[in-house]
């Protein structure tokens, strides 16, 4: 095999691969085969979507390695997929929005019906607990950019609701998207399911994607 320039996009909790089409588009644009994949993430848990869904993928790409790029819940199975399945495929990674500490919204929610029989497994799996699917997680072992939000208006009651550190997307805080391990961080003006229609966010992921660096 040689190296392509592939690129896997996986999408948040609750959405699927229209959700990501703006960055898949500029990715495309630039020289990348993009593979904007949908997965059930309401129906399955993250081992079942990592075996299921991007393994499957990842193995049929004629490349030695793989982008990803991931928002949100996406990039948990970023990490899981090279926890379970190894690095060597992947080449560099940006996590858009991820709570790589676990999100106080799920902590908050957990605990309604209505949010478990929503979210099945994978939501119940993004608390902050140490229970948490974060909590099962080592630091990357591969190059990784993150790119977090401080924009949490539109998300007002949400972020008081759960009491959000700040500075927040609505969603998930600054600091809880940092991880151990990452080759860069990067804050933009952005509320946390908004940030995927960004072009600013479109043209940082393409960069790190390429240089390694925001």
């Amino acid at each position: 095999m040689t190296h392509g320039r592939h690129a896997i996009i996986l999408h948040g909790l609750g959405m699927n691969r229209l959700s990501m089409s703006g960055v898949a588009r500029h990715l495309s644009k630039n020289g990348w085969q993009v593979h904007n994949i949908s997965y059930p993430s309401l129906n399955k848990g993250f081992e079942e979507i990592v075996t299921d869904h991007i393994v499957p993928v990842v193995d049929a790409i004629p490349a030695d390695s793989v982008d990803f790029v991931g928002h949100s819940m996406g990039g948990l199975l970023i990490r899981l997929y090279a926890l379970r399945h190894g690095a060597m495929r992947i080449h560099r990674a940006v996590m858009m929005g991820t709570p790589n500490h676990g999100s106080q919204v799920a902590d908050v929610m957990r605990g309604y019906a209505a949010f478990q029989w929503f979210t099945g497994a994978a939501g119940q799996a993004l608390t902050t607990a140490t229970e948490g699917i974060h909590a099962q997680l080592p630091p990357v072992n591969f190059d990784c950019g993150v790119i977090a939000g401080d924009s949490g208006f539109l998300n007002l009651g949400t972020t008081y609701l759960a009491d959000i550190p700040r500075p927040n997307d609505g969603i998930v805080s600054v600091e809880s998207t940092r991880v151990a391990g990452m080759k860069d961080h990067i804050v933009v003006s952005a509320e946390h399911s908004q940030m995927v229609l960004s072009p600013t966010v479109w043209q940082l992921t393409a960069k790190f994607l390429s240089d390694g660096k925001f």
